[in-house]
């Protein structure tokens, strides 16, 4: 086996990451106009996750499906995410700027309980979108179950996510490569994982 080999665990790993990498660029690209942010998540998870099961995927046209495919129920978790993130703001603003003397620290603590119940939320929310059919209403419901199921998996992959922002913040003058490079390295995880928390349920279902 030669080192450029296709059978290369490296190259394999690589040929990985470039496609991931490119789900990045595509997933920023179908942002822009900001109303599709909601269909360009589904399409990258979408399309990550056929990458995790080992599928033979051309990731620009597998991204292009996923994206016609979850155009409207994109939209609207995109705007239920963000209602609920401007409501989240608004709260870390009042509990931040206001002192309301020993009740702060209870505020301040229901407000951070909340804030990784949404961000777990909205980490499977995207992903079961892209994986299965059903309502915005189901989507949430299962994407809260699974993430009160999956607590321990549910944390790691909102750590993940956080280290991505934390450090675009304190290197902001490396924040493009930070994400780039890092978020694609933490969009493999995630979709691993994912994968892996998807497969286990529908396992479980088929059992049962």
């Amino acid at each position: 086996m030669g080192i450029f080999s296709s059978d290369n665990p490296v190259i394999q790993w690589l040929d990985t990451f470039v496609d991931h990498l490119l789900l990045q660029l595509l997933t920023l690209v179908f942002s822009l106009p900001v109303v599709t942010i909601g269909a360009a998540e589904a399409a990258k998870y979408y399309t990550a996750q056929k990458l995790a099961r080992k599928e033979t995927v051309h990731v620009l046209g597998t991204f292009i499906r996923g994206f016609k495919a979850n155009f409207k129920q994109g939209l609207f978790l995109e705007i239920a995410a963000a209602v609920a993130l401007a409501i989240l703001a608004v709260d870390w603003f009042i509990v931040v700027s206001f002192d309301f003397g020993l009740i702060s620290y209870g505020l301040l603590s229901v407000v951070a309980v909340v804030t990784l119940m949404v961000w777990i939320i909205l980490t499977y929310a995207f992903p079961l979108l892209a994986r299965y059919h059903a309502s915005l209403w189901g989507v949430l419901k299962s994407a809260f179950a699974i993430g009160l199921g999956k607590f321990g998996t549910s944390v790691l992959m909102v750590l993940c996510d956080a280290a991505i922002l934390v450090g675009c913040y304190i290197w902001i003058l490396y924040a493009v490569f930070i994400w780039l490079i890092g978020g694609t390295l933490v969009l493999m995880a995630k979709s691993w994982l994912l994968t892996r928390v998807f497969d286990s349920l529908t396992i479980a279902s088929e059992d049962n």
